[in-house]
């Protein structure tokens, strides 16, 4: 997710604009969240302060590219028809060339609007309600007036455009725009439901020239509505991936010099463990099939079996393909189903002939890499209390091109639960495989899923692998190509979750947010208080804004001031404080009078979008295990400014998915993930009351709101709590950070923390570098 650097692709960056399934998982497996993105793009560059966010190793995020076209002009597309497709698409061509004048008349008022449109939601400001009201109400009548508009009483389209500038201006005219958004999704729905204003047109005379006219004022109706969904949090992921071309070319370069390192790595190798690779196998085309075992016989680790099952296929030509390969290499272990018993059973049978230490699952249409075996016991013999390791993967299409990278962290039990990020290649202790009973039948589809959430149970003794050592073909039908394609494997993994929830006696319900991807609500016993600590004194606007959505919590805002005379009103209690004290003292000093069970930690001008987001916060905080809890920050304009913050190998902080729409998914997964990380950000931060005291509060040798924040989340993981970015609890920063220096006295004083907490970043990866910038 970034562009290259040597630690990456040298390939130019893909951004697609068309519907693009990524990152799910493949066909009869557990399904990732394949969440089909479409990457709806303005003219805006981000704001100074959406770069600063990214911090001094951060990059740039690109200018993203214009969505919304000039709409004088005509852009006439070729005709479908077979036979007469050219006749007709050089008439509409030719009929367009006289329209020009006519397209300026019927379109002259609605420029109008457009551009005044543009300009307020490019930069969306807090009066942003009442200039929609008084000066887009204006405008948005867009029929012609005077001698032109008594010649063109009747054009087609003109009063559908006006019913949907009237649309907008209701919508950008609701109190708290852009910052509340309930609701936002079905108003956008609608809106969207009429951006063809010929759709009801069917009858017009001369309606092909019409529709021309209109094409690039429908188009830029479709572009305002995607950007409005961007703005207000409801939009689809956009997808933010390597091109396949140049990716495949810098991937097959890297994994060569793998491959020697492994090689040589092996010969000073102790323990080799057999490990046994399982594979179901049902109707798979055989060129496919033998790729698949082909990939096997080439590993350069040579201790290893297959034992593959044909799932009672209709085509005898699976079970004749297998018996020739298990003819030719007496590592290869083949028994056919007499009749299709489905993907668990397959899976149960196939691990029945396994005799290994260790067990890897390969699907039968996909590839391992040549040292992805070598890599696994290379791993075991550094970590050999291991029970189960995995490594990242990416995708192959039909022509062997590869595409979709999925770099992981380590295990993320938060993650986890959210989605099988893990998926392959997975190798299990045989053992403890046995011990859990194999697959569980019942789950098809999300199998894996299911299985990874019991073996987390019992260990957590996992080992990730920071290399592509898998790559998952993508078929016609399969949920490698489109996860939607297998609703059933969502539910599945939904019930997966549930009852790994119930298992391990916690409360809570999970719900499906897109295939493959769910929620947890975590249960919120009582009604307890929230003591909100301010960076700073808000406005009145703001401090309404934040009391407007409390989520029928006990809260009470406690504001630092400088001045005696100012007081306070309602639930906001204002704090004299040394206007010389540090953030960290001054949030000691708040945290002193502060009478909350939960304490919220709250820069100044950073509001909720929308209800839930305090509940969220406060039921994750108040999960045993967990130290500290922060949100998604979003700039006004819908780009992450926070989504957890990482460390490079020096202990500098970085902010993956900075800068980029939200949300957006990309080599790392989603910004919209919950998962474990090592530090949030304090401009929404959540712990409980007797967990920061245990911890000493913060520390006031800082002379930052990051440095005392980070410093804090360090402490509470080496305390063996747990630090996690809960994207459901969704907030606006509408205050520019532009003028926050960059503070090296806090900035060395972190790095000693980092060194102090063991100088790793599991929830991170080592091609950070890679990730971090779009």
């Amino acid at each position: 997710m970034g562009t290259a650097d040597s630690d990456g692709p040298s390939g130019s960056w893909e951004m697609p604009d068309v519907e693009a399934a990524t990152l799910d998982q493949a066909d009869r497996k557990s399904s990732s969240a394949s969440e089909a993105a479409t990457l709806e793009q303005s003219d805006r560059k981000p704001s100074s302060s959406a770069r600063a966010a990214s911090g001094p190793t951060g990059g740039r995020a690109h200018p993203p590219r214009d969505s919304f076209v000039e709409v004088l002009g005509f852009d006439v597309p070729r005709s479908h028809r077979a036979r007469w497709g050219p006749v007709i698409t050089a008439a509409k061509r030719l009929g367009t060339r006289g329209l020009s004048p006519l397209q300026r008349w019927v379109l002259d008022r609605q420029l109008r609007f457009d551009l005044r449109l543009r300009a307020l939601i490019r930069q969306p400001e807090r009066t942003l309600p009442e200039l929609a009201r008084e000066e887009l109400g204006r405008l948005a009548d867009p029929r012609p007036v005077g001698l032109v508009g008594r010649w063109l009483p009747s054009v087609p389209g003109l009063e559908a455009q006006r019913a949907w500038n009237l649309a907008v201006v209701a919508l950008l005219s609701r109190p708290g725009w852009p910052l509340r958004t309930e609701g936002a999704a079905e108003a956008l729905d609608a809106l969207e439901a009429r951006c063809d204003v010929l759709a009801q047109e069917a009858g017009a005379v001369g309606l092909p020239l019409w529709r021309e006219l209109w094409r690039r004022q429908v188009a830029f109706n479709h572009a305002t509505v995607r950007l409005l969904r961007r703005l207000l949090g409801v939009a689809r992921p956009a997808v933010l991936l390597p091109a396949p071309v140049g990716y495949t070319r810098d991937a097959l370069e890297r994994e060569a010099h793998e491959v020697r390192d492994a090689t040589a790595a092996l010969a000073r190798l102790e323990r080799r463990p057999l490990i046994s690779l399982v594979t179901p196998a049902w109707e798979t085309p055989v060129d496919v099939l033998r790729a698949c075992v082909a990939s096997v016989r080439a590993q350069v680790y040579p201790h290893w079996e297959l034992c593959i099952v044909d799932d009672g296929s209709r085509s005898a030509a699976v079970a004749d393909t297998l018996r020739e390969a298990a003819a030719g290499d007496a590592r290869i272990r083949f028994e056919r189903l007499e009749s299709n018993q489905g993907i668990a059973r397959a899976t149960n049978a196939a691990l029945a002939l396994a005799t290994g230490e260790y067990v890897g699952f390969l699907d039968h249409d996909d590839l391992l890499a040549p040292h992805a075996l070598a890599e696994v016991a290379l791993r075991l013999g550094e970590a050999p209390d291991a029970d189960v390791v995995y490594s990242d993967e990416d995708k192959v299409d039909a022509q062997g091109l590869r595409f979709a990278p999925y770099l992981k962290p380590s295990l993320s039990p938060e993650l986890l639960r959210a989605v099988n990020y893990v998926c392959h290649f997975l190798v299990v202790r045989a053992s403890l495989l046995r011990e859990v009973e194999g697959i569980r039948s019942g789950f098809e589809g999300a199998q894996d899923h299911d299985l990874l959430l019991r073996l987390m149970e019992r260990t957590r003794r996992f080992e990730h692998i920071p290399r592509v050592l898998y790559h998952w073909r993508t078929l016609p039908g399969s949920t490698a190509t489109d996860a939607s394609a297998k609703p059933a494997a969502s539910e599945a993994g939904r019930r997966a979750v549930a009852e790994h929830l119930a298992r391990m006696g916690e409360g809570g319900s999970v719900e499906t947010v897109s295939p493959g991807l769910y929620r947890i609500r975590h249960p919120l016993v009582g009604r307890p208080r929230v003591s909100v600590l301010l960076s700073e004194a808000p406005t009145e606007a703001e401090l309404t804004a934040l009391l407007a959505f409390t989520d029928d919590l006990d809260v009470e805002v406690r504001v630092p001031v400088s001045s005696p005379a100012a007081s306070s009103t309602g639930n906001a209690i204002r704090v004299q404080v040394d206007a010389a004290a540090t953030p960290g003292a001054v949030a000691n000093q708040l945290l002193r009078e502060a009478r909350g069970e939960l304490i919220l930690v709250l820069e100044a001008g950073t509001l909720p979008t929308g209800p839930g987001w305090l509940r969220e916060l406060a039921s994750q905080a108040s999960r045993p295990g967990v130290g500290v809890v922060g949100a998604r920050i979003v700039s006004p304009w819908g780009l992450v400014l926070e989504a957890g913050l990482r460390f490079d190998a020096e202990g500098r902080v970085l902010r993956p998915f900075a800068g980029l729409f939200d949300p957006t998914l990309g080599a790392f997964g989603g910004s919209h993930w919950p998962r474990d990380v090592r530090a949030v950000s304090s401009a929404c931060a959540m712990i409980r009351r007797e967990v920061l005291e245990s911890l000493g509060g913060w520390d006031a040798a800082f002379t930052s709101n990051e440095g005392r924040g980070v410093d804090l989340c360090l402490r509470a993981g080496e305390a063996g709590l747990r630090v996690l970015y809960a994207p459901h609890a969704r907030l606006v920063r509408t205050r520019s950070q532009d003028d926050a220096p960059e503070a090296t006295h806090d900035a060395d004083r972190l790095r000693d923390a980092w060194a102090r907490a063991g100088r790793a970043d599991p929830t991170a990866h080592p091609r950070l570098g890679f990730l971090q910038t779009p």
